[in-house]
């Protein structure tokens, strides 16, 4: 897949590069922080189980846009045991939720509006899980433009060492940001986290880069990202 607003290509198994990404006034504008859970981290076999999403206006959460829908599963897929418990999605949970196409159709509504979308890691994980779902669904291979919150951390701050990445609790902890009323691996939680991640993250680039991000096509950034998971059998 061609993503429509940078360059992205695939080094090696633990590196990705990024470049030709242009972003001006990126404080102002509307990013929609998304973020799914799934039956487990093998992007070409899980099924999603969760999707959320929250508008950042103008570098403040909007509370009201806040968007949550579980999915349906297939007859016969399971939630492994460690999932349920680190998720706290259930069977019991998703009953009556609807199919992937029409949660994704509703999470596209929700969106509406965004200049940008964001997630943690989701050219990792989210990215190559929609596109096996959508062709799983017979659905366009089509995605707005998103920026990955792990490239633009390692634009903006550096790599924080030579085996480490910009990880969830990296950020948190580089930021201090207090997450004590919200829920790791919970979708909606998740994308509220990132949007208080993202707030020092914004007032950085305002300062020191005159509100933009720039890189350029001939200057791609190296990112760390963790080696991708594939289920046996």
């Amino acid at each position: 897949m061609t993503h429509p607003i940078l360059h992205l290509e695939e080094i090696s198994p633990e590196i990705y590069q990024v470049s030709d990404l242009l972003l001006e006034r990126f404080s102002r504008l509307n990013l929609w922080l998304f973020d799914l859970e799934a039956t487990g981290l093998d992007t070409t076999r899980e099924r999603v189980t969760q999707i959320a999403g929250i508008m950042m206006r103008h570098g403040e959460i909007d509370a009201s846009s806040a968007f949550t829908q579980f999915v349906e599963l297939p007859e016969g897929v399971e939630i492994p045991q460690v999932v349920r418990e680190l998720t706290q999605i259930t069977p019991e949970k998703l009953e009556g939720a609807p199919p992937f196409p029409d949660a994704w159709r509703m999470h596209l509504e929700a969106a509406e509006g965004a200049d940008v979308w964001m997630g943690q890691s989701v050219f990792e994980f989210d990215v190559p899980l929609l596109l096996t779902e959508f062709e799983r669904h017979g659905m366009p291979l089509e995605l707005p433009g998103i920026l990955d919150s792990v490239a633009l951390a390692t634009w903006l701050l550096g790599s924080p060492g030579d085996s480490e990445r910009w990880s969830t609790s990296r950020l948190i902890h580089h930021f201090s940001v207090d997450t004590g009323d919200l829920r790791r691996h919970d979708a909606l939680d998740d994308v509220k986290i990132l949007g208080r991640i993202l707030r020092p993250m914004l007032q950085q680039i305002r300062q020191g880069h005159a509100d933009r991000v720039h890189i350029p096509a001939g200057s791609p950034i190296d990112v760390r990202r963790h080696a991708p998971v594939r289920s046996e059998g």
